[in-house]
């Protein structure tokens, strides 16, 4: 396995952080808030990795970039990023709706 493709596979793997529980019901603003900067992070990921893709996929056809495999991962990347902001939407999608047939 060739060491500048590993450190890029490496370096493209981002850590995924724990959500911490609640302290106190009060905190559902703020809490609300910080969903929103989540969801937005993910958005821009999605839209980041896109644009990565698309710019190497332009280089590779120009000629300006040789390495396919580059290529091939950048593409790979955004379309798991892509499947798995899908995901984490139907998530929460399926939440709310068991959320919203709960009797009271």
């Amino acid at each position: 396995m060739d060491l500048n493709f590993a450190k890029s596979l490496a370096s493209g793997i981002q850590l995924v952080k724990p959500v911490e529980p609640l302290a106190a019901a009060g905190q559902a603003g703020a809490t609300g808030n910080q969903f929103q900067n989540i969801l937005t992070g993910v958005i821009g990921e999605v839209k980041s990795t896109r644009n990565e893709a698309n710019q190497q996929i332009s280089a590779f056809l120009n000629g300006e970039q040789t390495d396919i495999h580059e290529v091939a991962t950048s593409i790979q990347k955004a379309g798991l990023t892509f499947e798995m902001a899908i995901e984490v939407r139907n998530k929460a999608m399926q939440a709310y709706q068991e959320v919203m047939r709960m009797q009271i």
